[in-house]
């Protein structure tokens, strides 16, 4: 049975008091109790309330078990109060100097359909903003619009008044395929009021003219305009959204000059539909019951944060067509069920992007981003199959990890620089091809990827600081990078169980390290073998390992460590004429000693206390010079 609030206490004053209901007759022993639980929204209560819960305390523990109740009512809550706005002029002055409008919103207390005074709970002022419109003219060689070369206007209003219209100010663009920019003429004239703006604008016409006569063919030569509906209306300062009041005051502001944090417990949806600007950052976290958000015009923002929105299924910012400027940061992080980025593809951060902690996200997809100098985050999105940044040429840093779903890095395809690279635990990986532009990198680490099986995937890099390959399960073949020839500091092959070999290195010359450690299958290490110095190599714990002869070229060595390698029979290095500063061969019960010996001898010029032989083969003779 349901009840209102009113009802309930009605009953409750007919019959005396709200006590529990008297079950006793129907089992003399047990008492009658009731409870009170919370009821979410729902069939019971649309606006929630409570359960009344009655039943006799039949354990008597002194509580109403589950098992114990007999009759549930609804005690459920009136109709939340309808949020009502109102707006007013604002003559020019101290607040506004062009004039504008302040906007008051409020719950509708008394129900009479209009903001009474004493429920003005948000006052907004938004000052109006004429400014002059500006265009520019700009190529691009791979446009997404035309999928080819095209020329690209861009208009908008110049807000800040320095002549140059930068990317907070664009409100239109336009991709010309096929069209070269000297071809392109362009007209800036008054939209009137009543048109398509419903206001006095502006509107900006252009036409690529073909024949290069001046004129505009009308057969031939598509006309295209651009409407800048001005002027702009700009709210200065930070603004916090925590209620639908706050939402309210925010319609129809087209800018934000400052701050926009949207953080609420009872937000549902967050629709800015004019908004094309926020200069400080936008902020979209921590809101446990918006399921949607839209904001199609935004063209410019400081950095976007769309962070830990539990109940957010649907994002949309910008036209798909037309990038959206991000001056600074992007991160899309813990949003459990936001199935797709599709509505996000326009966002081009300028300087980092993080995507991480969404369960159900399965492409990843910005075709606009062309350089992250602060980096590239994808990490924990177990659903994620695909990655596609096209357009991506250099960057800080690309950690790819714990993308249990993650099949290929082809998406990386236009990569050629970056500083840190990082594969780590994506379990579905089985190769690492797609990186086919990829020059440079200051260092790779590959590690912990269940079903990697090679390396092969780098046919462009020719130069690295350091290269670290660990811990993959299935690894097979470590190398696959055949135009790489410097490594700066070190490699290190650590603890891959089945890694067999390491090939693909053919013009690898310079090295200042390898570590070759952990390996129980490994025997052969050709891809090394050019290398005529090192600062030092270190082949340790490597169960099948038999020789190192593949290091027959190196000549010279700092410091040579070659220990517990159970198989190992011959140390193989017979170019090697110095060891400068230690030598340890130790624990390696099948190369005899005599062997190491020897080598110290032709080579070690360090001091004695570094020169350690111990644990091997003393009984195994070598032969004569």
């Amino acid at each position: 049975m349901r009840w209102t609030w009113g009802t309930w206490l009605s009953l409750c004053f007919v019959a005396g008091g709200c006590s529990p209901l008297d079950l006793t007759a129907l089992h003399p022993q047990a008492p009658a109790l009731s409870r009170f639980t919370a009821e979410p929204p729902g069939a019971a209560c649309a606006f929630g309330g409570q359960a009344v819960g009655t039943g006799l305390d039949l354990d008597g523990n002194g509580v109403l078990d589950d098992a114990e109740v007999t009759r549930t009512e609804y005690l459920c809550a009136d109709a939340p109060a309808r949020v009502v706005a109102r707006s007013s002029e604002v003559a020019p002055g101290a607040m506004c100097a062009e004039g504008g409008r302040l906007t008051q919103a409020g719950l509708d207390l008394n129900g009479n359909g209009v903001l009474d005074d004493a429920e003005v709970t948000r006052e907004v002022p938004v000052c109006t903003r004429t400014a002059a419109v500006l265009t520019r003219i700009h190529p691009v060689p791979d446009s997404t619009a035309c999928l080819s070369p095209a020329t690209v206007l861009e208009a908008g209003g110049d807000v800040d008044g320095d002549g140059v219209l930068g990317p907070a100010e664009v409100q239109a663009a336009h991709h010309f395929c096929f069209v070269d920019s000297s071809l392109l003429r362009v007209q800036v004239q008054p939209e009137p009021a009543g048109g398509a703006c419903g206001r006095a604008g502006m509107r900006v016409e252009a036409f690529g003219d073909l024949d290069g006569n001046g004129q505009r063919d009308v057969d031939t030569e598509v006309l295209t305009v651009l409407l800048l509906c001005q002027p702009t209306r700009v709210y200065t300062g930070p603004y916090v959204v925590t209620t639908a009041e706050d939402l309210a005051g925010l319609q129809g502001v087209t800018r934000v000059d400052g701050d926009l944090l949207v953080n609420s417990e009872t937000l549902t949806a967050l629709d800015l539909p004019e908004l094309s600007a926020v200069v400080g950052s936008l902020t979209v976290q921590a809101n446990p019951r918006l399921t949607r958000v839209a904001l199609p015009s935004l063209r410019f923002a400081g950095e976007v944060w769309l962070d830990d929105n539990a109940a957010l299924t649907t994002a949309a910012m910008g036209d798909p067509a037309l990038p959206v400027h991000v001056d600074r940061d992007l991160s899309v992080r813990g949003n459990p069920v936001l199935a797709s980025l599709d509505g996000l593809r326009a966002l081009a951060p300028r300087r980092w992007l993080g995507v991480s902690d969404n369960a159900l996200v399965e492409s990843l997809e910005f075709p606009a981003v062309d350089s992250l100098p602060e980096g590239l985050s994808v990490q924990a999105n177990p659903r994620l199959r695909r990655l596609a940044l096209p357009g991506l040429a250099s960057a800080g840093s690309v950690s790819l990890s714990q993308n249990a779903a993650l099949e290929s890095l082809s998406g990386l395809s236009s990569l050629r620089t970056v500083e840190f690279l990082s594969i780590f635990s994506n379990a579905a990986l089985t190769n690492v091809e797609g990186l086919d532009s990829l020059q440079s990198a200051s260092a790779i680490s590959i590690s912990r990827n269940a079903k990697l099986q090679s390396t092969a995937g780098f046919p462009r890099l020719s130069r690295v600081g350091s290269v670290a390959i660990g811990d993959n399960a299935l690894l097979e073949s470590a190398g696959g990078m055949p135009e790489l020839r410097t490594v700066s500091e070190d490699i290190t092959l650590r603890n891959n169980a089945r890694l067999k070999s390491v090939t693909g290195l053919d013009r690898l010359d310079s090295v200042h390290t390898v570590i070759v450690e952990l390996n129980p299958r490994l025997t052969d290490l050709g891809g090394l073998g050019r290398l005529l110095r090192l600062d030092r190599l270190s082949v340790r714990y490597n169960n099948d390992l038999t020789e190192l002869t593949r290091f027959q070229n190196l000549r010279e060595l700092q410091f040579l460590t070659v220990t517990d390698n159970p198989s190992l029979q011959a140390l193989g290095l017979d170019g090697l004429r110095v060891v400068g500063q230690g030598f340890t061969v130790t624990t390696n019960p099948l190369l005899p000693t005599c062997q190491a010996r020897a080598l110290a001898d032709l080579a070690y010029q360090g001091p004695q206390e570094a020169r350690v032989i111990t644990g091997n083969d003393d009984g195994a003779t070598c032969a004569g010079p």
